[in-house]
């Protein structure tokens, strides 16, 4: 980015986000039926703020951020609000999701079109893949059991599809079924290719069901992934020899088109893919591309892998820097709810991060800093007073500090 590009500040993003659009949503989903306090808006901010406020949030955290004057100050909520965390977590229990999620649609497409990245590609490419959160048994009312002790752990799956800006689709799973990739990623891939004809989809080789592949051609949804060396497969043309030219940092060994075995059978599927093998000579460990793209050249199609890696980074994001690590609530509902909050919180901090040419620690601790000086600066306007002289030198700590000093030995 150049350094002569104007920076963007947390506000400027919130102001971008258009309350009459989430009221409008608000009404289309009937998310405040019967409520009076945690109303769809107010639950969407104290989410959103949570996330960037604190290192490891929980219903506690949203409690004491709900009834403190600063939250109120900053959205423009009554100051005689009051809640507890077990009001907060039943109501996360059973807030109609749909209100997030067309809310996380809409600020999705904002953003895209307003913030997106122009690259010059051939193909728009989506990386999918899913994380693993862990949370005590007793806790998680659904979950995938991890090992046989009762008293131990149960998992829940996220599954995200990232665009190479932001995050553009999520799924929660927990039922045990879905421990495979095979189930996971592909049901991400198909929803998110019904609704958009032109991406290629990246994933890892966690994906290895041949019916999944069948029917990604089938559908004529391009992919690239890997697949397993051992695989049973016939060669029915060899595109290049790859002759070990340089292809990056691996070397080419070959690049062909290939059948898939039919399962405990000795015949092949008619539809044809394509398997590009690589070797890195300085590990002499060899990788199987796999993909049903065949109007790209090797190079291409590893480009496009490598991509993949993004996603990578994007999870250890969330992690580390907005508490994805932790379940904040332990209902279903509520675990998609805190995902859809996720990625718009992210996809906030993303825009930040680029626009100011920062890293994800520093973009989230400035966020919040901003924050906290804008609420500073609402909180003495509504008082009367000028908020320019709340952040001027006081003179009286000058004259402390001088005074300290000259007494310094």
């Amino acid at each position: 980015m150049s350094s002569n590009k104007k920076k963007v500040s947390i506000t400027n993003l919130l102001a971008i986000i258009p309350d009459d659009e989430l009221n409008w949503i608000a009404r289309k989903t009937n998310v405040n039926k019967y409520v009076k306090v945690l109303d769809g808006k107010s639950v969407f901010y104290l989410i959103l703020y949570s996330l960037v406020e604190s290192q490891r949030n929980s219903l506690r955290t949203m409690e004491d951020i709900f009834n403190g004057s600063a939250f109120k100050f900053l959205f423009n909520l009554p100051q005689d609000k009051t809640v507890k965390y077990n009001s907060i977590s039943e109501r996360l229990s059973v807030i109609n999701i749909e209100f997030f999620k067309q809310s996380y649609e809409f600020i999705y497409k904002l953003f895209s079109e307003k913030y997106s990245k122009q690259e010059i590609e051939k193909h728009k490419l989506i990386r999918v893949d899913s994380t693993m959160i862990a949370e005590a048994a007793n806790k998680l009312k659904k979950g995938m059991n991890i090992g046989k002790k009762k008293d131990g752990k149960k998992q829940i799956k996220y599954t995200i599809a990232y665009d190479g800006n932001f995050p553009s689709m999520g799924e929660t799973f927990t039922d045990k079924i879905y421990l495979s990739e095979d189930k996971t990623i592909p049901e991400v891939v198909f929803k998110y290719a019904k609704k958009d004809k032109d991406s290629v989809f990246a994933f890892d080789r966690g994906v290895q069901e041949r019916k999944v592949f069948l029917k990604l051609s089938k559908d004529k949804t391009p992919f690239v992934c890997r697949l397993k060396k051992n695989a049973r497969l016939k060669v029915i043309e060899e595109i290049e020899n790859g002759k070990n030219r340089s292809v990056g940092s691996l070397e080419l060994i070959s690049d062909q088109k290939i059948q898939l075995a039919i399962p405990s059978k000795k015949q092949y599927y008619e539809e044809p893919f394509r398997l590009i093998i690589a070797i890195n000579l300085k590990t002499n460990i060899s990788y199987h591309f796999f993909t049903n793209i065949f109007d790209g050249n090797v190079e291409e199609i590893l480009a496009m892998y490598k991509k993949r890696w993004d996603i990578e980074v994007f999870f250890r994001f969330l992690k580390q820097e907005l508490n994805f690590s932790h379940i904040t609530s332990t209902s279903e509902n509520g675990m998609q709810l805190m995902l859809y909050m996720t990625m718009i919180t992210s996809m906030l901090v993303l825009i930040y991060k680029r626009a100011n040419n920062v890293g994800y620690k520093t973009a989230v601790r400035r966020i919040s800093f901003e924050l906290n000086e804008f609420i500073i600066r609402l909180v003495v306007k509504h008082l009367g007073g000028d908020p320019k002289q709340a952040f001027r030198r006081n003179p009286e700590l000058d004259r402390i500090s001088k005074k300290e000093e000259g007494a310094s030995p």
